[in-house]
């Protein structure tokens, strides 16, 4: 405990807000209000041991979507992500009241985030007529998409 906190006083006086402590490191992040009290009540309701645990979790959760080589690190992620994986489909199901339309932004950014552009132009094309304003919609989806990739 002595060895934490003196590398946090360390890292203060140093301006830093990362300290490395047996492979793990303490980042300071704010959040609103609004998303603590909900992290709050999920912590409440038995899901989640404590708050760190949620953040670490989401953390984990979101990288391993975004990146396709990302392995979650997480000892008991798989045991979290079993229980929340029904809250999320329904969550997700909710947002988007079950839309084609939004299913397909979603296949459409992982494919275009990953470099498939051909997976993603095929997967449009398959599925939309090119009259149809949500072809459109998710042809400027991919554009944006790719253009981030070629930067």
């Amino acid at each position: 405990m002595y060895y934490c906190y003196t590398t946090h006083v360390t890292a203060m006086i140093l301006g830093t807000s990362r300290i490395r402590v047996n492979k793990m490191v303490q980042e300071t992040v704010r959040y609103s209000d609004s998303i603590v009290e909900s992290v709050e009540k999920i912590v409440d309701e038995g899901v989640f041991r404590n708050k760190s645990e949620f953040y670490r979790f989401a953390t984990e959760l979101l990288l391993e979507h975004v990146d396709t080589d990302y392995d979650p690190e997480m000892l008991n992620y798989d045991d979290l992500s079993e229980a929340t994986q029904p809250n999320v489909e329904t969550y997700t199901t909710e947002q988007s009241d079950g839309s084609m339309f939004y299913q397909s932004a979603i296949v459409v950014r992982r494919h275009a985030r990953r470099g498939e552009v051909n997976t993603a132009e095929e997967y449009i094309d398959t599925h939309y007529p090119p009259e149809r304003g949500e072809y459109l919609l998710l042809e400027a989806l991919l554009d944006y998409y790719n253009n981030l990739n070629e930067k």
